[in-house]
């Protein structure tokens, strides 16, 4: 397909009505991107966007998991969400009240926090981003004692 008809599919995903301001920066920042890729990149991105698959959950059951959600309109129909939901049950959720299809975007900082939020668990450990040993124990045990809280919590 020519790269103007792969560009319009992805444009007419996108809100056409009065947005915030913040969203509509990240539209227009998206919209500048897209026009940069082309066909082939256009129609590799969209082919994997697009393909009917999923992460099995019983393969990641003990793999903590945050699925990240706007109460606004996104392109994601809310079927597909509640599915989502389905699939994870043990999912923790973050909701944020707007950031349509680019909340990482718009909402940046409430994104990082859930972000952050998340990571939390991992620190100290050897799935955290910062190497163990540049953690000083203090900080350690003080990880280990809020997350035995947030375990017995649950």
């Amino acid at each position: 397909m020519p790269a103007f008809m792969l560009k319009k599919i992805v444009l007419g995903n996108f809100s056409s009505g009065p947005v915030d301001p913040m969203m509509a920066d990240a539209i227009d920042f998206m919209v500048d991107r897209l026009e940069s890729l082309g066909q082939s990149e256009l129609a590799s991105r969209l082919t994997l966007n697009c393909q009917n698959s999923y992460v099995e959950p019983h393969k990641i059951r003990d793999i903590p998991v945050t699925i990240m959600d706007v109460f606004d309109q996104s392109a994601l129909s809310t079927e597909a969400k509640e599915e989502m939901y389905k699939l994870y049950p043990n999912a923790r959720r973050a909701h944020l009240k707007t950031g349509g299809n680019f909340p990482y975007l718009c909402r940046s900082a409430e994104v990082n926090l859930y972000v952050q939020i998340h990571l939390l668990q991992f620190h100290g450990t050897k799935y955290a981003a910062i190497d163990p040993s540049m953690v000083s124990a203090e900080e350690l045990e003080v990880q280990k004692g809020s997350l035995g809280i947030n375990q017995e919590e649950q």
